[in-house]
């Protein structure tokens, strides 16, 4: 029964997504053949997109024998795409769970879960993966997109390679990097206007410089962004609650000591300031209903967040006659303040005498500073012969501090330093990874090549909690004893590619990924009188893919497909322990799920200067278990935000303009989403289930030599359909995150 279950949903799905193909995309996408067979002679190939995705040095996007995807600069750029939201639909089989800035959580092909990111995020060598073991916010952090070379976005489990928490796939942004010969500057500035909100502005630059006789190099780049809110809160008489004021500033630095030794440094600042979050409410605390089309908040305190972020590397590569050695290291400094309305809360279960929240607003206030540091150590071989080999070790520390506090608000309505009887609770935290990584490699013949690869790693952890004031003015208990969890294992994976030409390459695939347990905060759990685990195990899962990447007319069409079905095993879920009155949050393991799906992707330049594309999935992903706890999923309840369909399809045409070097530019892409749901169970207070939605952008643009303006109309026909649904606490009502309203961009860019 359940076998055809799965079999209709995604059956239902291919036919959502043939519809959506000939809702205008699929006519001119099978034009292309026949359009570039009359103009091979005129149109030229594509340029080839280098990418390092496999550690195992540059290589073309399309002899990586995986699904991997790439976006470059110049794309961003186009279509004024600064933040995650701006850009994730262009990458088919990523989604986004989003509670506000700072605050999201991507995933890859389906893979969803609370606690540490299923996706793991690198910024160049960077592991600056989020975490959220606390429910305090702070997920996945939202780098902005400024001096970027481009995106890469590889599905599927990458656990061999990069590691823990790269589950499902990992999202790399690779900075760039000096240029060692030539002088080069530019400044760039936006002004964003957003329906429902003021204009805002974004400004950036960049400077590079070569010196000492080109041996060494400084790039220099920064960002400034005003991004006004369109959200209010008409309890507190704030406007654009949701405003977002984001300076970020990065420094690289290149020295290439002799001709096979280099070293690069690189260091980055981000700082986020935003009044609010970008979630409205239906009704506010009293079950009064707001108005129907327009976005208010139910909050009658000004939860503000910030986020303050730190990066620092240093890379040193040795290039031998038969082999690359690199050694990297890192640090990773990310402080959070989540904050959230605790009025409803101190209302309902606070002590005796119950606080007005009209009149006695009050503040959960959740600080965490995270240090990260990494080392890794490899070796790539460039061997002349038929067997290559890619080792390497890998040594990381995590330390984190955590406090849950309610505090009372000032006559603004924001956070006053004087705490509240309710609750005052730290959590001290100390991960170390030790891992042991490597593939071998083996054509064998000219076309048909195996890898295999494998990780062994070992986890430990150990976390104290402190008490200070019990929930609802309980005694503290002070220092609680340090819970201590360890964790070792090894997973691996098996490549099969076969090259018949240099046009054309399958592949077949398996490979693993896992995601680390950890400890629940028992002494806190007591003094809220419910029990909990003491801790909960890791999760893993074991991914089946073959794909197929083809290139035709010289490269004037790209043809790439990907199947794959992913069994997901002990998968990391939040419960909730009460005593009557408070819920007590903790993570435990469920069962298990099955996701199936398939992704396409395809670019056609049919003649000089017009490209087209098409990116889609279509997808099943459902529970093939009952978790121990029925309330957190039965078998058959489909997984959270991952849409049955996605698609993009995209078209641009560039022509010059006059005799002097204009080139004119015009693009419009169009997005679908299909229905997705936003809990494990319908019996859930959060679950819903999301229609299927669309969006339309257009941009055009002009580019002289050294200059450049761009105009980009984002969400055209201003969809606001809800993408994400949560509750702040168990006393206010269901929060609702809309698609960002129609957004018109216009961008000066001048180069020196």
């Amino acid at each position: 029964m359940e076998d055809a279950m799965t079999h209709t949903r995604f059956s239902t799905g291919l036919k959502k997504f043939k519809a959506a193909l000939y809702a205008g995309t699929l006519v001119p996408v099978a034009l292309i053949p026949a359009t570039i067979v009359s103009a091979q002679e005129e149109a030229p190939a594509f340029e080839e997109i280098v990418v390092t995705a496999t550690k195992r040095g540059a290589q073309s996007l399309q002899d990586v024998p995986f699904a991997v995807q790439a976006v470059t600069s110049d794309s961003l750029e186009k279509r004024a795409a600064v933040s995650f939201n701006d850009y994730f639909a262009f990458f088919p089989g990523l989604n986004v769970f989003d509670s506000g800035p700072g605050d999201k959580r991507y995933i890859i092909r389906g893979v969803n879960s609370v606690g540490a990111g299923t996706v793991g995020i690198y910024l160049d060598e960077i592991i600056i993966t989020g975490e959220n073991a606390q429910d305090g916010g702070g997920r996945q952090p939202d780098v902005k997109m400024f001096d970027i070379d481009r995106i890469e976005v590889l599905k599927g489990p990458q656990g061999s390679t990069f590691g823990s928490s790269s589950l499902a796939g990992t999202i790399r942004y690779i900075t760039a990097k000096p240029d060692l010969t030539d002088y080069a500057a530019k400044a760039s500035a936006t002004f964003r206007s957003t329906k429902g909100a003021e204009l805002g502005t974004q400004l950036e630059f960049m400077a590079n410089a070569p010196l000492m006789n080109e041996k060494f190099g400084v790039r220099v780049s920064g960002l400034y962004l005003d991004e006004p809110g369109y959200i209010d809160a008409p309890y507190t008489g704030a406007e654009g609650v949701n405003r977002e004021e984001t300076y970020a500033a990065r420094v690289a630095l290149r020295l290439e000591a002799t001709d096979r030794l280099s070293f690069d440094l690189m260091f980055m600042a981000q700082d986020t300031d935003a009044d609010g979050r970008n979630y409205y409410n239906t009704e506010d605390l009293f079950g009064n209903t707001f108005p129907v089309g327009q976005f208010n908040q139910a909050d009658v305190a000004r939860p503000k967040f910030q986020d303050e972020m730190r990066f620092y590397n240093i890379k040193a590569e040795y290039a031998a006659e038969f082999g690359d050695f690199v050694v990297t290291a890192s640090r990773a400094d990310r402080d959070t303040v989540f904050n959230r309305d605790a009025s409803a809360v101190l209302a309902s279960v606070g002590p005796e005498p119950r606080l007005d929240p009209l009149t006695e607003a009050t503040i959960i206030t959740q600080p965490k500073q995270r240090t990260v540091d990494s080392i890794e150590a490899r070796f790539n071989s460039k061997w002349d012969s038929r067997f290559q080999i890619l080792a390497g070790v890998f040594y990381q520390k995590e330390e984190r501090d955590f406090r849950s506090a309610v505090l009372s608000t000032d006559e603004t309505l924001d956070i006053a330093d004087n705490p509240v009887d309710y609750l005052d609770r730290s959590v001290s935290t100390e991960i170390e990874e030790f891992a042991l990584f490597g593939e071998v490699s083996v054509d064998v013949t000219d076309q048909l090549s195996l890898t295999l690869g494998g990780r062994y790693y070992d986890f430990q952890i150990a976390e104290n909690s402190r008490v200070d004031v019990g929930f609802r003015a309980n005694p503290g208990s002070g220092a609680g004893p340090t819970l201590e969890s360890a964790d070792n294992g090894f997973i691996g994976k098996a490549n099969l590619s076969y090259k018949p030409n240099d046009n054309l390459m399958v592949y077949a695939q398996v490979s693993q990924g896992f995601r680390s347990g950890g400890t629940n905060d028992t002494t806190a759990a007591q003094i809220a009188n419910v029990d909990i685990p003491s801790q909960y195990g890791s999760d893993s899962l074991v991914n089946y893919e073959v794909g197929v990447k083809s290139e035709w007319y010289n490269r004037r069409l790209i043809v790439n497909a990907a199947a794959f079905v992913i069994d997901w095993s002990d998968i990391q879920l939040q419960s909730q322990a009460s005593d009557g009155n408070v819920q007590f949050p903790y993570r435990g393991n469920g069962g298990g799920a099955q996701i199936k799906g398939l992704e396409l992707e395809v670019i056609g330049r049919p003649f000089e200067g017009f490209d087209i594309s098409l990116t889609g999935n279509v997808m099943d992903a459902s529970l093939t278990k009952d978790n121990p706890i029925p309330a957190t999923g039965l078998d058959g309840d489909e997984l959270t935000y991952a849409p049955d369909v996605s698609l993009t399809a995209s078209v641009s045409y560039e022509w010059p303009v006059g005799a002097d070097g204009l080139m004119a530019r015009v693009g419009a892409d169009y997005i679908y989403t299909g229905s997705q749901t936003t809990a494990l169970r319908p019996t859930d207070t959060i679950y819903a289930d999301l229609p299927a939605y669309d969006r339309a952008n257009l941009s055009v643009g002009l580019e002289g030599e050294t200059w450049s303006v761009n105009l980009a109309v984002n969400n055209v026909f201003n969809d606001t359909s809800t993408i994400s649904v949560f509750q702040n606490t168990a006393f206010t009502p269901l929060a609702y995150v809309p698609n960002r309203p129609r957004t018109v961009a216009f961008s000066l860019q001048k180069n020196f």
